[in-house]
């Protein structure tokens, strides 16, 4: 059974075991999300985006067991309050960088230090997600994902070459 409608993407977690920048479950707890950002930009999978199981053959079990992998994180992502959180902080560092006078680099650090912990925490849950999610995919469906992985990432550098080309060094 191909496995090509991204069903809330699942992808963006089963993909996530094998290349993981982590921003894989708010991608899937949102399944009417526009999708994650572009291979290779800032916050983007390194594994390529949420399509990843697209064309890789599952069967009913492993399509049951992923979809209840994701619906359960999906459930846990609309109770908990970490990406609120997030949220809550970045704010108030923003109202601390454009107060007028002297900046409080101490409490902004404080802030950071918070900020980093929800997100260490977020990615902590998105990596047992993304675990759960290989654990389901045989050695062939994870080899599959690794050479596509690798065929994006080549055509990212192309892509990347094409539009930002290395100045040659001027003939003598």
């Amino acid at each position: 059974m191909k496995y090509g409608n991204g069903v809330l993407a699942a992808a963006a977690a089963a993909a996530a075991m094998v290349g993981l920048s982590l921003v894989a479950l708010p991608v899937m707890a949102h399944p009417h999300h526009g999708g994650a950002p572009a291979a290779g930009g800032p916050g983007a999978p390194v594994w390529g985006g949420p399509s990843m199981l697209e064309g890789i053959d599952l069967t009913a079990q492993q399509q049951k067991k992923i979809d209840a992998i994701v619906q359960q994180a999906h459930e846990q992502d609309q109770t908990d309050s970490i990406r609120d959180d997030i949220g809550r902080v970045h704010r108030q560092i923003q109202d601390l960088l454009s107060e007028p006078g002297t900046l409080d680099r101490t409490k902004i650090t404080a802030l950071l230090q918070q900020q980093a912990s929800l997100r260490a925490q977020q990615e902590a849950r998105h990596l047992d997600v993304a675990e759960q999610i290989h654990d389901v995919l045989s050695t062939e469906q994870l080899t599959q994902i690794k050479e596509r992985q690798a065929k994006v990432r080549d055509l990212m550098d192309q892509l990347r070459e094409l539009q930002h080309p290395t100045p040659k060094a001027a003939a003598q």
